[in-house]
């Protein structure tokens, strides 16, 4: 199926088009996936909404474009993952988007220009499942690299994975208690159209006034006024929906000041960093399969200037290079160019010289450097874990958030965005006494497995 034969269907994804309300019930900050869902749940509930967003497009950081690779490509987004029946899934599945299945994707190893032999092959699982293995029955919220076999062959490359790879952090950056309550995916496909054209055709028709940035919020009163770059809305409630770098940035102003405890919980909730760099070649898949991940030999201390790979996904003429967590930020002030020519350096040291003869372009997609996402998701420092819930506690009643830094057990996931974009929603719909809200508050909440009580 073509790119173009979904996007005829895009228009049946989102809202019946909308005016937007001079003093709605609720203002909604950000026009991402959460921002989407919960527009979208409030309206379906029967409530006035605006949603006020800062670019000049709608899906935050699920973003597709086609212009620079002439394909469909996720600068930010890429995967749909989370439990079986998310949204987003059910939603592409309706209206003609092409799933593919990533679940069990061949994972290659290089050991420098060459691919790595069954005995090398079989280290590096033992290492993985020692890791996991680790992770899984240690206690405390501490550094996952304090609790892991350093030491073991392959480390580094583990190491690499489910930092910099996985969280977009280095592991003495990552709480292990963040992965702990990390769910096991009921699904995880990628998307042909791109995910950015899903998560903007679930906006299609919503209330949306762009290029439109909160400078204030205002809850001190009855309801709440914001601020904005466009002028003032009053509203009975607001969904915040921003990334955690952009609160801890202090471009958008409370009034009362956030509490302490909200503040703590902004800091131990930072950006993390996944650089993706996409190289376009000419048809020519060098002995890989669409899907393929590629993973090098990581020599030395970490963290290292590691550059793992998605090979050709949805059949796509491209190759993405990931860099994460210290070096993928180093790399993207770098700038595009270099980072370019890093990722096709490395390519060509694994696969050989004709990577070089069969290129022909390249982007990057760094999100650490946009003022209005400052990374790529949020990452619980250690010891910081229990700020996930912290900072989804409302202000006063009329001030919520939402997000995929609150989206336990699917954090960091488009579709937890999603899903505690609607959760919040409901909330908030219940505490106005919305018209079509029959027991909002019962599936207003949480979703997903039970996390763990291990301390």
């Amino acid at each position: 199926m073509q790119a173009a034969a979904a996007t005829t269907g895009l228009a049946t994804l989102g809202a019946p088009l909308r005016a937007l309300p001079a003093n709605p019930d609720v203002v909604v900050i950000g026009a991402g996936a959460a921002g989407i869902a919960a527009a979208r749940t409030l309206i379906g509930q029967g409530l006035e909404v605006t949603v006020i967003e800062a670019a000049s497009r709608i899906g935050g950081r699920a973003w597709t474009e086609t212009d620079t690779l002439g394909a469909p490509f996720d600068r930010g987004a890429s995967w749909l993952q989370g439990p079986a029946d998310a949204a987003h899934v059910r939603l592409a599945q309706a209206n003609g988007f092409e799933l593919r299945d990533h679940s069990n994707p061949r994972d290659v190893l290089f050991i420098g220009d060459r691919r790595a032999d069954t005995t090398e092959s079989r280290q590096r699982d033992r290492t993985w499942s020692s890791f996991y293995s680790a992770l899984l029955n240690a206690r405390g919220d501490v550094a996952a690299d304090t609790v892991v076999p350093m030491d073991a062959n392959f480390a580094n490359v583990i190491s690499t994975w489910m930092g910099p790879m996985d969280f977009g952090v280095d592991m003495d950056q990552l709480s292990r208690m963040d992965w702990y309550a990390f769910a096991e995916f009921g699904a995880n496909y990628l998307v042909r159209e791109g995910v950015g054209t899903l998560v903007a055709g679930l906006g299609h028709g919503l209330p949306v006034q762009l290029n439109t940035a909160a400078h204030s919020v205002d809850w001190s009163g009855e309801g709440v006024t914001v601020e904005t770059s466009a002028g003032t809305i009053r509203a009975r409630a607001c969904i915040v929906t921003v990334s955690t770098g952009v609160l801890a940035s202090g471009a958008i102003r409370f009034t009362p000041e956030l509490p302490d405890a909200k503040q703590t919980a902004i800091a131990d909730l930072p950006m993390g960093q996944l650089l993706k760099i996409g190289l376009m070649f000419d048809g020519t898949r060098f002995g890989l399969s669409p899907g393929d991940f590629l993973s090098h030999d990581i020599a030395g201390d970490l963290p290292s200037d590691a550059c793992y790979y998605l090979a050709f996904p949805n059949a796509h003429d491209y190759i993405v290079g990931f860099a994460g967590g210290r070096f993928g930020r180093d790399l993207e002030r770098e700038g595009e160019a270099a980072a370019i020519a890093f990722a096709l350096e490395r390519l060509q040291e694994m696969l050989g010289s004709d990577v070089r003869r069969h290129f022909q372009r390249g982007t990057m997609a760094g999100w650490d450097g946009n003022p209005l996402a400052r990374g790529a998701y949020s990452a619980a420092r250690p010891g910081g874990f229990g700020a996930r819930r912290a900072l989804a506690e409302p202000l006063g009643e009329r001030v919520f958030f939402a997000g995929e830094a609150m989206a336990i057990p699917y954090a960091t996931l488009v579709t937890g965005a999603h899903m505690h974009g609607e959760s919040v929603a409901q909330k908030v719909a219940a505490q106005l006494g919305a018209p079509g809200c029959d027991g909002c508050a019962a599936r207003g909440q949480d979703k997903g497995r039970r996390i763990g009580t291990k301390d």
